[in-house]
């Protein structure tokens, strides 16, 4: 169905080349594509290597390849045959200690119940022969005889001690009073002794002897006294059971004691050929080169992570530099200097070397970034390269504080570049920084190894010089960026065009000159471009070099071929050097701030001159002052504003017949009244301060050209001569 248009009637639907072209063209969605593709290329590079390719491989099979450890790890194998063995050792030394070894609380029982055991069964014996005297009168003793060693058999079967027969014989002639004593002093003798007396088989003697002294000091007969000491002694035994507890504790602490087999990276794990066992798997499992090719967890939090640290970098340019996040080409720069940036750490950390790391040059981004886009940024971009630098060498927290600094000093060391000399500099300030960064992280991290690589900082400040210098002319050339070192390039008098102008058109070059000088000045007081507006008013009429001699300042003695010229076409001749310019800026290839103020440095001003004298020669006819204006376009920085005042200022100060400095300063402030009042600044953003401080160095600079001048002495003779021979 056709889509009603605004005004009536109807519109074709917007065709699907059209939305793209509407979409490629909105600036959010570039940026927001920008982003996208920075997290995607160091997402990808994190992921190449923190989560290395699958390995397929069996126990039993040949390895195809050699293969390599990608990080320090455990050999968790070798370690834990360590740790069996070590424990195993500790358990048979822990069996030979008696410290491992308690008292047993059964053992006093034990003693005691025996005890018990062999008084039951004499006290059985006892009541039958109470029964055998009350029944009969006779003699009992061979029935007596027999009891006792049936006695002596049953305390053997139930309680495992022999007791002599003697020991019987004395129980049973024991009044109940007596034989219920000798039964308490027995228990309480063994108890006590089983059950407060450490005994093992070599201090068995010395109990039964402590048992025998308790018993001497007893108040019995020396019968009761004899059978209580059998007794006794028969239930002192070895009362030691060993600790699990203890021996347990005793293996552990042997285990920790054990220091991890390391496989360290870059050590090869197994060659080609070699077959595989369950080692070999188990250690390529615990690298992850046996795990899924996928790893969603790792990959999530690679993400995750790039989009907190790039997160940062974008609220800092929100709050900060709204000029840099509405813009499209230096967020691309930004980007591309991370991306790539991060990239040259990953391959350098991935040499199987452990100070290679090291060599991480944070510096080569944090120069580019500061010289490219913005200064302040850089610092933050060095933070966000050194927790990079960390996780990429394993979550070493030294490598990330090296890689930290070294990257702020790279964004310092940049802050005054003016050639590409001063790089090198640069470049020497980054090395010697991260050198004793390197030397004072040894002390910190208890690793003396550290310390000892201090020369791979002066190593890296050389790298990441080198790759600067580089690198910076492709991003100046690729995406159009004006450096500090391209403008003073291009401001070589050799150049092809400033030579071209010094040649064909030397009233123009020297003109372009003092407008240089003034631009300079005026924008040093109102904190713009100054080598940015010195080094394109040199270039801000190279135009005229098209038609030299129909400019004043070119024509020297000849005659003015705008006077055989209609006002019109002269104005058009005039006003053709902008256009021209910018044709001839674009072919040598000059960055495209220069030409903007080339193009821009007459804004729409009136070509005064012609128009008057178009006026006169038209009379009664009307004038339209249009055809007598420049196309524009009207200043749209403070630093094509500048230029062009500087261009205004410096023409109209040499027509004066007598520049003295108030002449000088009252001409000055009437031109930028003048392109005030015409509209000139409106599309820029200069104020009226800072066009006053303009004004002033203008006024300080022109009255030091124009200064008045001492006559010499013999030039002042001559006029006098000359003044009397007219009869002056």
């Amino acid at each position: 169905m056709p889509i009603p248009a605004q005004k009536g009637g109807f519109r074709k639907p917007a065709s699907l080349m059209e939305k793209r072209k509407r979409l490629s063209l909105d600036p959010t969605l570039q940026r927001w594509l920008i982003v996208a593709g920075t997290v995607l290329g160091l997402t990808l590079i994190l992921v190449t290597i923190l989560i290395p390719a699958r390995i397929e491989m069996e126990v039993g099979q040949p390895s195809r390849y050699d293969i390599e450890a990608q990080r320090d790890i455990v050999d968790r194998p070798s370690t834990e045959r360590l740790k069996e063995e070590a424990g195993r050792e500790a358990i048979k030394e822990a069996n030979l200690s008696q410290a491992n070894y308690d008292i047993s609380p059964a053992a006093s029982i034990s003693a005691e119940d025996r005890v018990d055991l062999i008084f039951d069964a004499a006290d059985k014996s006892r009541r039958i022969v109470e029964t055998w005297k009350q029944e009969s009168q006779g003699d009992i003793g061979e029935r007596v005889k027999s009891l006792i060693s049936e006695t002596v058999k049953k305390i053997e079967s139930d309680s495992g001690v022999r007791i002599s027969a003697k020991t019987v014989d004395t129980l049973l002639r024991l009044s109940d009073e007596e034989f219920n004593a000798a039964r308490v002093s027995a228990k309480q003798i063994a108890g006590s002794i089983m059950r407060e007396t450490r005994i093992s088989k070599e201090t068995l003697d010395p109990a039964k002897k402590q048992a025998e002294d308790i018993i001497r000091a007893e108040e019995a007969s020396e019968e009761v006294k004899a059978a209580l000491l059998e007794i006794v002694k028969e239930q002192i035994s070895p009362n030691l059971v060993l600790n699990p507890g203890k021996v347990e504790k005793a293996r552990e602490a042997a285990e920790k004691q054990v220091k991890p087999v390391m496989i360290l990276k870059g050590q090869t794990i197994i060659r080609r050929g070699e077959i595989a066992t369950e080692d070999h798997i188990d250690i390529l499992h615990d690298l992850g080169l046996l795990s899924p090719t996928f790893d969603a967890l790792t990959s999530g939090s690679i993400i995750l992570m790039i989009a907190i640290l790039l997160s940062g970098m974008g609220v800092y340019l929100y709050l900060h530099r709204r000029d840099i996040f509405d813009e499209t080409k230096p967020l691309l720069i930004l980007g591309t200097v991370t991306v790539l940036t991060v990239f040259f750490i990953a391959v350098i950390s991935s040499i199987p070397w452990d100070g290679a790391i090291f060599l991480a040059p944070t510096g080569l981004g944090t120069m580019l970034i500061a010289i490219l886009v913005d200064s302040q940024l850089s610092l933050l971009a060095a933070v966000v390269f050194g927790v990079l630098t960390g996780i990429i060498s394993g979550g070493s927290l030294a490598a990330a504080i090296i890689a930290i600094l070294s990257g702020v000093a790279g964004a310092f060391a940049v802050t005054r570049i003016s050639e590409r000399s001063d790089l090198m500099r640069a470049g020497v300030i980054v090395g010697a920084t991260t050198a004793c960064v390197i030397l004072v992280a040894g002390p910190l991290t208890r690793n003396p190894d550290v310390s000892r690589m201090w020369y791979l900082g002066i190593a890296n400040g050389v790298l990441s010089t080198v790759i600067t210098i580089g690198f910076l002319p492709f991003f100046e050339n690729i995406f159009g960026v004006t450096t500090p070192i391209k403008l003073l390039e291009i401001s070589n008098p050799n150049q092809p065009l400033l030579r071209k102008l010094l040649l064909e058109a030397p009233g123009t070059y020297h003109h372009s000159i003092i407008v240089g000088n003034l631009a300079e000045a005026a924008a040093e007081a109102i904190g713009a471009d100054s080598l940015l507006v010195r080094v394109a008013a040199y270039y801000h009429d190279v135009g005229k070099t098209k038609r030299p001699y129909f400019f004043v300042e070119n024509q020297l003695m000849q005659d003015n071929p705008h006077d055989k010229l209609a006002p019109t076409l002269s104005t058009l001749i005039i006003t053709s050097h902008v256009k021209d310019g910018v044709d001839m800026a674009s072919r040598s290839g000059l960055p495209e701030s220069i030409i903007d103020i080339i193009r821009e440095h007459h804004g729409t001003t009136l070509v005064p001159y012609f128009y008057h004298k178009a006026g006169e020669l038209a009379k009664e006819e009307s004038v339209d002052e249009k055809d007598f204006r420049y196309i524009g376009p009207k200043p749209q920085t403070k630093e094509s504003a500048i230029v062009m005042l500087a261009d205004s200022v410096e023409a109209a100060v040499r027509s004066l017949s007598k520049p003295t400095p108030g002449r000088i300063e009252g001409l000055v402030r009437k031109i930028v009244k003048e392109r005030l009042a015409d509209g000139q600044f409106d599309e820029c953003d200069l104020t009226l301060k800072d066009l006053d401080a303009v004004a002033n160095a203008f006024v300080r600079v022109l009255s030091g050209i124009y200064h008045p001048r001492i006559e010499y002495p013999d030039v002042v003779q001559k006029d006098a001569d000359t003044k009397r021979a007219q009869g002056g």
